[in-house]
């Protein structure tokens, strides 16, 4: 479908307010939770990467989340965003190539009902131009089983859960939307699709060598009702080694699989980060 620049200007809207939602859902769950409350908590990550040779290539990432926990709720917000250029010395200056630019605030809250059944919710508001997306919209909940407990339970379990959920993408075309013309600078249309989906997601959380190693790995696929052919699957290893109490060494690896992108986009996206993180 072809998409004027009032439909442009809405989906920008859109954004800010599925946003706005997610951090008052967040929060006012937050006073509804029972139980010892231990405040927020929380870390900042950042790397960067810069080359020079034939190709100039210069790329960062800044990764923040914060988390409260109760005695039986968690609630937690993550903020990523990431950004990277190339230029070939040979090429005019004004030809550099954007090969990262992506934005995503992620929004998590659970209650176990015991030490093992629980209820998870989670949403997704994110963007990657560099992949023709304009927009993401994801809502899931659903039950989940904490199948192990380490004798750290908030840094040691493995729990699985399922459920169902509701994602929006937006797809500019791989030409851009013209906000003077309302129209795409191309012979390429963008679409939007909408998702009933099936979801199956985990999480892994455990310390290595008495704490020295901290690892946590997730995962998740989302498989629509109705269009199996864009189902969605994301997994991602973020592994710290504390330096002291505050700052660690950090480094993550992503992988993320969208049946969905354009066919003339790659639907497969890998992010390899090393850096410093700091915990407050």
């Amino acid at each position: 479908m072809r998409i004027d620049l009032a439909q442009a200007k809405t989906c920008r809207a859109m954004r800010a307010a599925v946003t706005g939602l997610c951090l008052l859902v967040l929060f006012a769950g937050a006073g509804w939770a029972e139980g010892e409350d231990e405040g927020w908590s929380g870390e900042v990550a950042a790397s960067f990467t810069a080359q020079t040779g034939t190709v100039d290539t210069l790329a960062g990432e800044l990764d923040a989340k914060t988390e409260r926990n109760w005695e039986k709720d968690v609630a937690a917000v993550r903020l990523n965003g990431a950004f990277g250029q190339s230029r070939d010395r040979n090429d005019n200056p004004s030809d550099d190539v954007t090969t990262q630019n992506s934005q995503s605030l992620f929004g998590d809250y659970r209650h176990l009902f015991t030490e093992r059944f629980l209820w998870r919710a989670n949403t997704e508001v994110s963007r990657d131009p560099t992949q023709d997306r304009e927009v993401r919209f994801r809502l899931a909940t659903g039950p989940g089983y904490r199948f192990w407990e380490g004798g750290r339970p908030k840094k040691q379990f493995f729990e699985a859960s399922v459920g169902l959920g509701y994602r929006y993408e937006l797809f500019d075309g791989n030409a851009g939307i013209n906000l003077d013309t309302g129209l795409f600078d191309g012979e390429k249309n963008g679409y939007d699709s909408q998702f009933a989906d099936a979801i199956a997601a985990f999480e892994y959380r455990n310390l290595f060598f008495d704490g020295a190693m901290e690892w946590t790995h997730t995962g998740s696929i989302a498989m629509p009702v109705n269009d199996t052919n864009a189902y969605l699957g994301r997994t991602e290893v973020i592994i710290g080694i504390p330096l002291n109490e505050a700052w660690s060494f950090r480094t993550g690896f992503l992988f993320e699989y969208n049946n969905n992108a354009p066919d003339d986009q790659n639907k497969a996206l890998t992010r390899t980060t090393v850096g410093l993180g700091y915990k407050f």
